[in-house]
């Protein structure tokens, strides 16, 4: 791997737990109590680098409310950050499948894609992001902005 590619990626992580974890704070109304519990577990287990542990408790959120985007957003970053990139893609399109104006699941979204070597639709997800939370305008621009810097070519494993 080369050194820029290896830059971009260790920026867009740093970029993920900023946007995923911090800009989306978990919600009593987005899941059951104990769905809620289990996110907030796994949230502080990802805080913490415990990137297995935050899987398994969140794969338990979302088996306690399968209809929780927050949930689903939680788990693709999970994913996300232990380079499982399909599986986090497919967690990512089930959080924007239970609420399509969930912009953390958008910006996850992207940032999967990005990694599986798929820019183009990396900056689609990211676009969307975007026009869901103008306020985030400034970070999603940066995230295109090196998107369209970086050499062509897969950025994932």
């Amino acid at each position: 791997m080369t050194r820029p590619i290896k830059t971009l990626r260790c920026l867009l992580s740093a970029a993920l737990a900023g946007l995923l974890l911090i800009g989306s704070p978990t919600r009593a109304d987005d899941a059951p109590d104990e769905a809620a519990r289990l996110i907030a577990e796994g949230e502080a287990q990802m805080q913490a680098g415990n990137l297995e542990a935050a899987i398994t408790t969140l794969e338990r959120a979302v088996a306690r409310d399968p209809g929780s985007s927050l949930a689903h957003t939680r788990l693709g970053g999970a994913l996300l950050l232990s380079q499982r990139y399909n599986e986090a893609i497919a967690e990512f399109q089930q959080a924007v499948a239970e609420d399509a104006d969930n912009a953390g699941a958008f910006i996850g979204l992207g940032l999967a894609y990005l990694h599986g070597g798929q820019p183009g639709p990396a900056r689609a997800a990211l676009l969307e992001a975007k026009r869901l939370d103008p306020r985030r305008a400034a970070e999603i621009d940066d995230l295109i902005r090196r998107i369209d810097q970086a050499p062509a070519g897969p950025h994932g494993d």
